[in-house]
């Protein structure tokens, strides 16, 4: 008996080690995962891509960017065909794709990948059930890759699948390259300790800032500006902090009035007598409200101007209240790059300010 256990002991341990060494294999196999960031590939067949199923993706996931001179899309997105990711190698490479399957046609080359993906319990579950409509896999070709599917019945069906899970989608694509994003700003200068320092003495609260930031107004009162040069882009971030006295501090005008005042004592070009203003007459203003570290936030989008000058550019300001200390904490973010897209920079300001936590010392 004893005999046996150590045989069937023996057999058990290989069996593992064998699955174990064999799946190491698999994962050290699968090349890591590229493509830039907001970058997404809806596979289906060609003849559903070619309907009303792309004008509803399109529609939601190439959505303006809110808001910029010219016009750029939320994501960049590009389709193929099952067939053609199987034709070539590299295209399976990439970080984010949304398959998207028509149930009702079975010989579909994407409806058999989802059969085969989710598996014919789950598969079978989606046929009969219209309320599960949405899937996540990992790590199907590559390592640090993510596919989302949307299925349903229909075309009509699928379209309201992308109509009613585009926030859900869009949210998980963003959590996908928060990695990439954070790699982007700080993986090659890292963080500037000193300025960090500055900022939660003089403003009481900390927030990430990038080692290729300068201050390029050290001897301002309240004023701290932030800048970034690169050969094509000029990235900025003004931080100042005021006494919060009423809720009308909150408001859009007062933000806009706040950078506007700035803006015309500190921001000019080289064209005599301009200065920076915001244009919130012929262009629209967005606004949001949430929190940053427990404390309230009111932010709003828009496009700054020069004045006696034909430079502009996108913005994003925030008030940070904080309640603590009775005080309202003002940043600013612009961009100045003629000619070049400004998604992905802006995304990046509005990464950095969002690291902000109200009252935390540097190092903790």
């Amino acid at each position: 008996m004893k005999y046996l256990i150590y045989i069937f002991s023996f057999f058990t341990i290989i069996s593992l080690y064998s699955c174990n060494e064999e799946m190491a294999k698999t994962f050290e196999s699968k090349p890591m995962a590229m493509a830039r960031m907001n970058e997404i590939v809806a596979v289906s067949d060609k003849d559903l891509w070619e309907g009303p199923v792309q004008d509803s993706f399109n529609y939601y996931f190439q959505s303006a960017y809110p808001i910029m001179p010219t016009p750029e899309p939320m994501f960049d997105v590009r389709h193929f065909t099952p067939v053609q990711l199987g034709n070539e190698s590299l295209r399976k490479e990439l970080r984010t794709y949304i398959v998207l399957a028509d149930l009702d046609d079975p010989e579909s080359s994407t409806t058999k990948m989802l059969r085969r993906d989710l598996g014919e319990e789950r598969f079978l579950r989606a046929k009969q059930d219209p309320e599960f409509c949405t899937s996540v896999g990992k790590d199907k070709w590559a390592r640090n890759q993510i596919l989302i599917y949307l299925f349903a019945k229909g075309e009509d069906a699928l379209s309201k699948v992308i109509r009613n899970n585009y926030s859900a989608v869009a949210k998980r694509v963003r959590l996908h390259d928060i990695q990439r994003l954070d790699a982007s700003i700080y993986v090659l200068k890292n963080e500037n300790p000193g300025l960090m320092r500055k900022i939660n003495e003089q403003y009481g609260f900390t927030m990430r800032i990038p080692g290729d930031y300068d201050n390029i107004k050290p001897d301002a009162e309240n004023f701290m500006w932030l800048r970034k040069d690169t050969r094509k882009m000029l990235m900025n971030i003004v931080i100042q902090k005021f006494p919060y006295t009423d809720e009308d501090q909150l408001s859009n005008e007062n933000i806009i009035k706040l950078r506007d005042e700035y803006g015309k004592r500190h921001v000019s070009s080289a064209a005599e007598g301009s200065y920076m203003v915001t244009n919130s007459v012929d262009l629209p203003t967005y606004d949001y409200t949430y929190e940053i570290d427990g404390q309230y936030v009111k932010e709003i989008r828009g496009i700054w101007e020069m004045e006696n000058d034909f430079l502009g550019g996108p913005y994003a300001s925030y008030i940070i209240l904080n309640k603590e200390k009775n005080e309202i904490i003002f940043v600013d973010t612009f961009i100045l790059g003629p000619g070049q897209d400004k998604r992905d920079m802006m995304m990046q300001l509005e990464y950095i300010v969002k690291s902000a936590k109200i009252g935390t010392p540097v190092g903790e």
